[in-house]
């Protein structure tokens, strides 16, 4: 019940209070890019483009935990570590251990990852599961799939790629026996692998890792506009999709919420319709750049840098919250495609996620 009344009493500022307020809460979700490095050259993300051409581009750990000392992200609950690929950076193991010690109220830490090189991922994931089990706190981690064999390759845009990564999940499947943590593949649905969707599903299944699927989305801070024909579905390959999707949407017992967002995704696919789920960045959440800069969220202009500015003055400033109403949440929310579904969503959205759990078919 202590862990219920949370969730009740966020669903109904969520519902109730929130459409009132002025301004947005100070944020309780934190995607951090500690890296726009990579190690693979995909066909459908242009992000290693921002490799730092020095290293005093990007933040030291020292300079990104005080940047995190600001009081915008003093209620943060939920951390996503993401990338280029964060496992690149060698002090990664000391930004784990610093986000957990800086953040009492933290409940959730995440890892998103391509799987290379697999001996540091296994090796990270393997640290962060157990600083997270000791510190009473929820671990998951996310390897990046989009196809299987040859065809994830292709998309990887390096060789030997496939077998890579299955090294990296098998290693990480002997480190959840060990320390339980929640580890996922997560699948970009672009027009590269629309044969392969059944596959990537029944993988999982045999694999015993979930997969998430997302549509692939043309974003300018990731530098794949030049990519739009390798990510966006063609007109003749949305039928198949959508099919897809709406079987995902019936597997309510499996994919549970996910299955309400699978049915939203459909939706919007086929008929064009605009988003009505909710979306953390709108409820309370915020990117910070691997160089400083905030954004609103991931289809947000850079709205300040915390290296030279409080992230909690450049979050609440006025010109900014004009640009957040009017252009992300008056213009962008209603196009962007719901990638995730996580608590504060749920929050937001726990009676009609109930209600088709209970009542659709």
């Amino acid at each position: 019940m202590a862990g219920l009344l949370p969730v009740l009493k966020n669903t109904l500022a969520y519902n109730c209070l929130g459409p009132l307020k002025q301004k947005p809460a100070r944020p309780r979700s934190l995607c951090l890019y500690v890296t726009y490095r990579c190690n693979m050259r995909c066909r459908i993300c242009g992000i290693w483009r921002k490799e730092p051409l020095q290293p005093s581009e990007e933040l030291t750990s020292e300079e990104l935990l005080r940047l995190l000392a600001d009081p915008l992200f003093a209620n943060l609950e939920f951390i996503n570590i993401n990338g280029g690929e964060p496992n690149l950076r060698t002090d990664l193991p000391d930004i784990m251990h610093g986000l957990i010690r800086q953040f009492p109220s933290l409940k959730r830490l995440s890892l998103n990852t391509n799987g290379l090189p697999p001996d540091r991922v296994v090796k990270n994931v393997d640290l962060a599961s157990r600083l997270c089990e000791l510190a009473g706190i929820h671990f998951s981690a996310s390897v990046s799939v989009h196809g299987l064999g040859a065809e994830f390759d292709k998309i990887a845009g390096i060789e030997d790629a496939f077998p890579r990564v299955k090294t990296t999940l098998a290693g990480l499947k002997e480190v959840q026996r060990l320390h339980p943590f929640f580890l996922s593949a997560n699948c970009v649905i672009c027009s590269l692998n629309l044969d392969q969707l059944d596959a990537l599903r029944a993988w999982g299944h045999a694999e015993g890792i979930p997969v998430n699927f997302a549509l692939g989305e043309v974003r300018p801070r990731f530098l794949n506009e030049a990519m739009a024909a390798d990510i966006l579905i063609p007109q003749d390959g949305r039928k198949k999709v959508v099919r897809f999707l709406r079987t995902l949407a019936l597997a309510k017992k499996e994919y549970l919420q996910h299955a309400f967002r699978y049915a939203s995704l459909a939706e919007m696919l086929e008929f064009e319709k605009k988003r009505t789920m909710a979306c953390h960045y709108a409820l309370g959440g915020v990117v910070l750049g691997s160089r400083g800069e905030l954004f609103y969220c991931k289809n947000s202009l850079s709205i300040g840098n915390a290296r030279k500015n409080s992230a909690l003055d450049i979050y609440y400033d006025t010109h900014n919250l004009k640009f957040r109403q009017e252009e992300i949440i008056g213009k962008t929310c209603g196009t962007c495609p719901p990638y995730s579904f996580n608590q504060i969503e749920i929050e937001k959205e726990i009676f009609r996620v109930l209600a088709y759990l209970l009542f659709s078919s």
